[in-house]
C-alpha cells in the first residue's frame, strides 16, 4: 500500500490548491475509511479519533493494528470483517467502523462482532482473566435514535431500575450519529471529527482542517488517496458492483412480486369461477384476459 502521507509525490499545500484533482473520496465509505484509519502510517489521526470517543490514559494509545477478520471458533462459523481493529498497550481491543446506510439488523451485527472480539481473546484452558475490555465504536451516517437529540451514545451493562453499572463486564459500545451533530462547535472532540465525515466539497474539508492539527493530517491523507488513479478506479469499481448488485436484487424482488401477484390473481379467478361468476365479472375483478380465465376453468 503506498504511503498516503508521501510528500514527495504530493505536498499537502499542492493538493489543497490543485483544483484538477478528481472529486474527493468520501471518508464514510468503508473501504476509504479503512485505507485512511487502518494504515499504521496514519496512526496519529486514528489515535485522535479514538480519543474523541474513549477516555483512556494517553499511554494506552500505543496501538497494535490487528487483522480485521474475526476468527471463527468452528469451521462453519459466520465470518466477520470489521473496518479497523486495534489493541491498546494493556490489551484492550477497539473496533471502529462506519455505517452509511440503515440496516435492520445493525444491533445484532454489533452484538455479534462484540462477542467475537471477546471470544477470540481466550483459548482452551486459559483463564477468563485473560479477557480484556472490548470497545466497539460505530459512526453512523443516519439517525438511529429518533427520540433523542443526542448524537453520541455510550452503552454498558446497567441495571434498568437504578442504573447500577456492572463495571466488571468488559464491554462498551459507542454510537455517533453524523446527522445529529449540531452545525456549531459544541466544544467536544467528536464534533470536529463528525464534521470531517460530513464534509463533501474541498471548501468544506479545508474549513474543517483548521479545527484540529490531526484533522488537517486526515484531510491531506484523504487528498492523496483521492489523487491516486488506481485507488479511484478501485473505488468506482466497488460502487459499480454495489449498484449492479442492488439492481439484480431489485429485479429479482420485482420479478418475484409480479409472479406472486399473477398467481394470486389466478387463484382469485379460480375461486370466482367456482362460485359461478361469469367470465366478464372475473375479468374486472382480476384483470386477467378472457383466454387465461377460460383455461383456468378447464
Amino acid at each position: 500500500m503506498p504511503n498516503t502521507n508521501n510528500s514527495k509525490q504530493h505536498s499537502p499545500e499542492s493538493l489543497a490548491a490543485d483544483s484538477h484533482i478528481p472529486e474527493i473520496l468520501p471518508p464514510t465509505d468503508d473501504w476509504v475509511f479503512k485505507l485512511l484509519f487502518g494504515d499504521k502510517r496514519n496512526e496519529s489521526i486514528l489515535i485522535d479519533l479514538l480519543k474523541s470517543f474513549v477516555e483512556l490514559p494517553d499511554e494506552e494509545f500505543e496501538l497494535i493494528f490487528l487483522d480485521t477478520h474475526l476468527k471463527p471458533e468452528f469451521k462453519d462459523d459466520k465470518l466477520g470483517i470489521v473496518d479497523v481493529k486495534v489493541k491498546t498497550k494493556t490489551g484492550k481491543i477497539i473496533n471502529i467502523e462506519v455505517q452509511v446506510k440503515p440496516k435492520k439488523d445493525i444491533w445484532r451485527r454489533i452484538s455479534f462482532y462484540k462477542s467475537k472480539l471477546l471470544v477470540e481473546q481466550i483459548s482452551e484452558g486459559e483463564n477468563y482473566e485473560t479477557i480484556e475490555k472490548v470497545i466497539c465504536i460505530c459512526i453512523a451516517d443516519h439517525v438511529l435514535f429518533p427520540k433523542t437529540q443526542k448524537y453520541l451514545h455510550r452503552f454498558r451493562y446497567t441495571d434498568i431500575e437504578d442504573n447500577l453499572v456492572l463495571e466488571e463486564i468488559p464491554e462498551e459500545i459507542y454510537i455517533a450519529e453524523i446527522p445529529r451533530a449540531p452545525a456549531r462547535d459544541d466544544g467536544s472532540g467528536i464534533w470536529s471529527w463528525l464534521q470531517f465525515f460530513r464534509a463533501q466539497s474541498r471548501e468544506e474539508f479545508e474549513m474543517i482542517a483548521k479545527l484540529n492539527a490531526e484533522i488537517r493530517n486526515a484531510v491531506d491523507a484523504l487528498y492523496v488517496l483521492s489523487s491516486s488513479k488506481r485507488r479511484r478506479a478501485r473505488y468506482e469499481a466497488r460502487l459499480k458492483y454495489r449498484r449492479d448488485h442492488k439492481a439484480e436484487v431489485d429485479w429479482a424482488y420485482d420479478d418475484g412480486m409480479e409472479k406472486g401477484l399473477e398467481k394470486g390473481r389466478e387463484e382469485i379467478a379460480r375461486n370466482a369461477l367456482a362460485e359461478g361468476l361469469p367470465i366478464h365479472i372475473v375479468q374486472k375483478i382480476t384483470g386477467l384476459d378472457e383466454e387465461t380465465i377460460k383455461n383456468l376453468g378447464t
